[in-house]
């Protein structure tokens, strides 16, 4: 955020945040004083690149298990298990580096995130962006943090709201009772319904998408680059 730093107003001068607790503030900037001092503010590089690393051998290994023992039971499981736990693991590290938290230069960030998340999950990187800024300018404030924001399909987020749109039949869904569906309609409407529409739909009213062709003899290879 240093480049959009303008000044810092001087200890004594009003502050356009009246309520604003002195000693509060002043725990806070004590607190991130000794945080810094103590490094823990500063990414370990190779820890990044180990994660890229065993997340690109898990996605080498997934595919050379299916080439040599075929897509039989038995080894479609284990490259199941082994993908997810790939995925798994690049959604993480796309997040980090989406935070632009593991270089000082952003570029080198977004150039490492839309590889993560645009060659190893699929997605947009302006998309993951989109939403997650929104996430953190508003956390947890319904209708407006879109992380939380999946009422009124499925779920109704609180105690409260879900036992009376449920008892009262408002709505779609028997709220009253989401905490006994939730991993069975939660998890598959999210992932490969809502996530995966939510990107097209992205990509298509954006226009982020880039085509470019490659020949190679007589084939034609297409690559999404957005």
């Amino acid at each position: 955020m240093k480049c959009l730093l303008i000044g810092e107003l001087a200890p004594g001068q009003p502050c356009v945040e009246p309520s604003k607790n002195a000693a509060l503030v002043e725990d806070f900037r004590t607190l991130r004083s000794t945080v810094e001092q103590m490094g823990l503010l500063n990414p370990n590089k190779l820890f990044f690149l180990g994660v890229l690393l065993h997340i690109l051998l898990l996605d080498a290994l997934a595919w050379l298990n299916l080439y040599y023992f075929g897509p039989s039971l038995i080894p479609f499981l284990i490259t199941s298990l082994i993908l997810g736990t790939v995925q798994a693991q690049a959604g993480w590290l796309q997040h980090d580096f989406g935070h632009l938290s593991v270089f000082s230069k952003s570029k080198w960030n977004h150039l490492v995130h839309q590889f993560v998340i645009g060659q190893l999950k699929g997605a947009p990187a302006s998309w993951w962006n989109h939403l997650h800024f929104q996430h953190h300018a508003k956390p947890n404030c319904f209708r407006k943090d879109p992380d939380i924001n999946m009422h009124p399909l499925f779920f109704a987020l609180g105690k409260k709201l879900s036992v009376e749109l449920g008892v009262k039949k408002k709505k779609y869904m028997p709220y009253n009772h989401q905490h006994k569906y939730f991993f069975l309609i939660g998890p598959p409407a999210l992932l490969p319904v809502y996530f995966q529409w939510y990107i097209f739909y992205f990509a298509v009213q954006r226009k982020k998408w880039a085509v470019s062709t490659t020949l190679i003899g007589s084939n034609v290879v297409v690559r999404n680059l957005s």
